[in-house]
């Protein structure tokens, strides 16, 4: 199924090509016509290039409007993507303060949850940026940070006292890749 930016492209470029075809078939008939068919025959040529310009910009609008839709059908799908990514970010840095305002947990882990928490709510809640590289960006750190949340949810539930350690190591460095890509996005 093709979308009505693809339908104006495709006709503007079977214009385009049907106007190249009449052109050639005019110049090939230039060598064997008199002086007065031959300038009729130039006259309309005249009029076909002028006419093959105008459709080939029409190509290049349409072709760029393709482009936009494909780029606004991502962003919508990233954005969906990003929302329901976000949810465990959010969820782990809300769970894990309030441990903290409880006493079950001591104020250190504060460092895990704030980047987390404000990651998850830029990633939910930020608006998306209009580049393809911005759009990636925002899809990766949706990544980092549900990566983040989940060996956060592991650390809080326990690994062990080796395992912990670990596994809040690699978890900080997670919130701190999805921070990171944040802040690149918004570059």
């Amino acid at each position: 199924m093709t979308t009505p930016a693809e339908d104006q492209r495709d006709h503007a470029m079977a214009r385009a090509a049907t106007l190249r075809r009449e052109m050639r078939a005019g110049l090939a008939q230039l060598p064997s016509q008199v002086d007065d068919e031959r300038t009729e025959t130039l006259d309309a040529l005249v009029e076909r290039a002028e006419a093959l310009l105008r459709t080939e910009q029409e190509v290049d609008v349409a072709v760029e409007q393709v482009r936009l839709a494909r780029l606004e059908a991502k962003r919508g799908k990233v954005q969906r993507t990003t929302l329901y990514l976000a949810v465990a970010p959010v969820a782990v840095g809300m769970v894990s303060g309030a441990m903290m305002l409880f006493g079950a947990l001591g104020a250190v882990w504060l460092l895990l949850a704030l980047p987390l928490l404000g990651g998850g709510l830029r990633i939910a809640f930020g608006p998306l940026g209009p580049t393809p590289l911005m759009v990636s960006r925002r899809l990766r750190a949706a990544y980092a940070g549900a990566l983040a949340a989940v060996l956060t949810a592991v650390a809080l539930i326990g690994a062990g006292p080796t395992g912990e350690t670990v596994v809040v190591i690699v978890a900080a460095l997670a919130a701190a890749a999805t921070v990171a890509l944040l802040v690149q996005e918004t570059r």
